[in-house]
């Protein structure tokens, strides 16, 4: 595990004395426990500028069978001294690792889905599939098949409940991550009523693509996947246009720098193959975000997800939003949808922070 922290001179200057927290060299496994100490030992004065800033990690995290995921953290003060603690796991789509959560785009913190959830006082999240980015590689990569990776990322769930003593944790998946998070939330799930608290959806298909993305996964493109050396895919940025339809310039050029890569395969092929869970088993309270403007997913998809969904459900429809809500320009939209939500579901919870540093949130 590695740390990394944002707007160190305010830290700095924040916490004279304090030089454990204000060292910015890639540390030990001890450096959550670290600075959950010293933010516990600081005075008000000091907590008071402390709850707003926002501290990075990376971990690999074992799944076991010689598998490590790779996993973006993000959090604030706020999210460290709030009882009881609020963690929300981000699960990507296909052919996109955890980056698509922690997106950099000119300094503007608004496309960072981690640092949305960090600033609202959640331990923020971001998991990579096995054969993706920085996640261990298997030997071949149509090994990585939905299942493998449902239990992979429960894996992950099981570490944050343990690691940041979070009762239950709130999930937010895209496309298959979606699946996987419904998945967890489902009354399959041997630990769902324990570990999962409430579920966003968006950029998920359940049953059927539109026509325009149906005509792209067809059998040929199908054997095509199977047949790759190794069962990795490395892909262009001609894979993303229409998942990225709606994004400004800035980024535009971000997701185009980013997103393309080298795959493992079997995440992919599982879009042959819908759908990934089956809707009547969910349980977990979900909300799934749609935009009018979305070329990959339709309405009539989304209507047949919501009418069989086995627990509580709501649709929340974003004008003018398309595929990848979340970097979009309805990205505030989605937020404000999305956590009105999840606090609903929320136990009644305080922060040392609400006193010292509170938050007007719109």
């Amino acid at each position: 595990m590695w740390v990394r922290f944002v707007a160190a001179p305010v830290l700095v200057l924040a916490i004279t004395g304090c030089s454990a927290l204000a060292d910015s060299e890639p540390r030990g496994e001890n450096d959550f426990a670290q600075i959950e100490q010293e933010l516990l030992g600081s005075s008000h004065d000091v907590l008071r500028a402390l709850c707003d800033h926002e501290f990075e990690l990376e971990h690999m995290v074992d799944v076991g069978n010689g598998v490590r995921l790779h996993v973006r953290e993000r959090f604030s003060g706020r999210s460290v001294l709030r009882a009881p603690r609020r963690a929300l796991l981000m699960i990507p789509p296909t052919l996109a690792t955890n980056e698509i959560f922690d997106a950099t785009v000119d300094g503007d913190l608004s496309y960072n889905a981690l640092h949305r959830a960090a600033e609202r006082g959640y331990f923020g999240f971001a998991v990579s599939y096995e054969g993706y980015g920085d996640s261990t590689a298997p030997e071949d990569g149509k090994t990585v098949t939905g299942e493998r990776s449902l239990a992979a990322v429960r894996k992950v769930l099981q570490w944050i409940r343990r690691e940041r003593a979070v009762p239950r944790v709130d999930l937010f998946g895209m496309s298959l991550g979606a699946g996987i998070a419904i998945a967890l939330g489902g009354e399959d799930s041997p630990q769902t009523k324990h570990a999962v608290n409430r579920i966003l959806v968006s950029a998920f298909v359940y049953e059927t693509f539109s026509p325009e993305l149906a005509s792209v996964f067809t059998p040929e493109f199908q054997e095509f996947l199977e047949g790759l050396p190794g069962g990795f895919l490395t892909t262009g940025p001609e894979f993303y246009a229409p998942v990225i339809s709606a994004l400004d310039p800035d980024a535009m050029a971000w997701a185009l720098a980013t997103l393309p890569d080298t795959y493992a395969v079997g995440p992919t092929l599982e879009a042959f193959d819908l759908p990934f869970f089956e809707a009547e088993n969910g349980r977990a309270p979900l909300l799934q975000l749609w935009g009018t403007l979305d070329p990959v997913t339709p309405l009539s998809d989304v209507e047949q997800f919501q009418s069989e969904y086995g627990g509580p459900n709501r649709l929340a429809v974003l004008e003018g939003g398309a595929h990848s809500l979340h970097l979009e320009p309805v990205r505030d939209q989605f937020w404000r949808e999305a956590f009105a939500f999840l606090k609903e579901g929320s136990p009644h919870g305080f922060s040392v922070c609400d006193q010292l540093a509170p938050k007007n949130w719109h």
